[in-house]
């Protein structure tokens, strides 16, 4: 059988690009894993770091243990946009697959309450436990609607300061101070490697939740 002479151009090239997108793509998300794995060591300086790879050049769990101020460890995820793959990436694109980012940070403080911020469009995929029973309030920032949550404490004024002294607040997905582990939880969606001034804005907003009288 005779290949059409451009039929076997056309796949020699859509080859070359595909394995030209792999090397690419993987050595791109590889570059910003370690911006992102850089920027949280500098903010939370742990004394022993944890990285295990996922799937090659999808992303990293991460595990730190902490000593500073009110933290005793942190663990998280971060994944990456399909870049290695040229066929994939559009479609993933089109689907609002992008490069996330997830950290829960453990205190040995005492949490005022249960509060969370979340982007009204990914609000079923939250799946917070008793929603109904929790107060809620409508706000926008940076163009985009949020739903602010609350149980028992009040809440809702460091949660609006929170959300505005956000830079990118378009890039919050989710934000919670959760009490029953002592945990707060962020995630986001990085700009360009970095999530550094996002923690950072949670880290300085953390002490309003925190009950100051009360360690165990």
């Amino acid at each position: 059988m005779n290949l059409n002479p451009y039929l076997l151009a056309a796949l020699v090239v859509l080859g070359v690009a595909a394995t030209a997108q792999y090397f690419f793509g993987r050595r791109r998300n590889r570059a910003l894993a370690a911006s992102i794995s850089k920027g949280l060591e500098t903010l939370l300086k742990p004394n022993h770091t944890n990285y295990v790879n996922i799937g090659g050049s999808i992303g990293y769990n991460f595990v730190y243990t902490l000593s500073t101020g009110p933290w005793v460890s942190a663990k998280g995820t971060m994944t990456m946009s399909p870049r290695q793959s040229l066929l994939y990436l559009p479609i993933s694109r089109l689907l609002g697959f992008t490069d996330r980012f997830f950290i829960n940070l453990f205190t040995k403080k005492k949490i005022k309450g249960e509060a969370h911020i979340v982007a009204r469009a990914t609000l079923r995929r939250a799946r917070i436990d008793g929603i109904e029973e929790m107060s809620r309030r409508d706000t926008e920032a940076g163009g985009k609607s949020f739903v602010l949550l609350w149980r028992g404490t009040d809440l809702s004024a460091e949660l609006e300061s929170l959300l505005a002294a956000f830079p990118e607040p378009r890039r919050l997905r989710h934000f919670c101070s959760y009490p029953g582990n002592k945990t707060f939880y962020l995630y986001v969606v990085p700009k360009g490697g970095d999530v550094s001034a996002d923690l950072e804005t949670v880290l300085h907003a953390v002490p309003k939740f925190l009950d100051s009288k009360k360690e165990d």
